[in-house]
């Protein structure tokens, strides 16, 4: 289903794959190419601390490397490129090194995999990749998402929309009518509610997702969300970039999020630890 915003979300439940529109005049903010973790100094005065800056990401990028984390440290890797480095060659050296490893041991850990033809043909490539919608898929089926036929995906997604669909009724329902607030809710009206606003499954997702987007920078139109809701008031959002390697389509791991519909609070975790830590660019 297709709904036409500032960009259009285009959505098979909890997938989405952000465009750009084109027609408004607010896309600018929202189709930022930089990365949530794109560091962005005025090196005119501050030379070394912008290096040691990029430095430090490329570090991560290859500790997830070593670690065998190849999605994620192909995303973190990104970030250090996506950067001017002309005033650093070891280090564009380095990262663009680092960068041709990574990739060449995805496309080879993608060969090697016997459900890679299931993926070159599937029409859920990003959910058969995303490892919120692999949990999802198997706390609800039982099987494992990447060698289960597109029927039974679709057939899941499905569910999962009717269900969730379902809880979202259930909220409205419950939710105290206009004429049961009392006189002295009305006078307090100016403070903040703690009550997370009652909205459609499909207007609460895009209202998440442009959330993420806006405080991340994160670009809409080239990468694919995922969003996945784990409690009344929380999203957790994978956010994946698909290109190809060796005639060989992989995903790199832009980032995994948390988002607080009460809090407005937005938490990215650390791929090394599985911790969430509150958001930062």
């Amino acid at each position: 289903m297709t709904k036409k915003l500032t960009i259009f979300f285009i959505a098979t439940t909890s997938l989405f794959v952000l465009s750009a529109c084109g027609e408004t005049t607010n896309n600018t903010s929202m189709e930022s190419s930089t990365s949530s973790s794109v560091i962005e100094v005025d090196s005119s005065n501050q030379t070394q601390p912008a290096e040691d800056g990029y430095r430090t990401v490329y570090k991560a990028s290859l500790a997830q490397f070593e670690n065998d984390k190849l999605d994620e440290a192909a995303g973190t890797i990104e970030n250090v490129l996506a950067n001017e480095l002309s005033d650093y060659p070891e280090l564009k050296s380095q990262a663009t090194e680092l960068k041709t490893k990574i990739n060449t041991a995805q496309a080879e850990k993608a060969k090697s995999d016997k459900t890679a033809t299931l993926l070159e043909n599937s029409e859920y490539k990003t959910e058969r990749v995303s490892e919120l919608a692999a949990t999802d898929f198997r706390d609800a089926t039982g099987q494992d998402i990447k060698k289960a036929s597109d029927d039974d995906i679709k057939t899941w997604l499905a569910k999962k929309e009717t269900t969730e669909n379902i809880a979202m009724e259930t909220v409205e329902t419950v939710s105290p009518e206009p004429s049961e607030v009392s006189s002295e809710s009305s006078s307090n009206s100016s403070e903040p509610s703690n009550e997370v606003p009652v909205m459609s499954v499909e207007e609460e997702r895009i209202m998440v997702l442009e959330k993420i987007v806006t405080m991340t920078g994160i670009s809409a139109k080239d990468n694919q969300f995922y969003s996945s809701k784990e409690d009344e008031k929380t999203y957790q959002v994978e956010v994946r970039y698909a290109h190809e390697v060796d005639g060989v389509e992989i995903s790199n791991m832009v980032g995994m999020f948390k988002y607080d519909l009460l809090t407005e609070t937005l938490m990215k975790m650390d791929p090394l630890t599985g911790e969430y830590n509150v958001y930062t660019k």
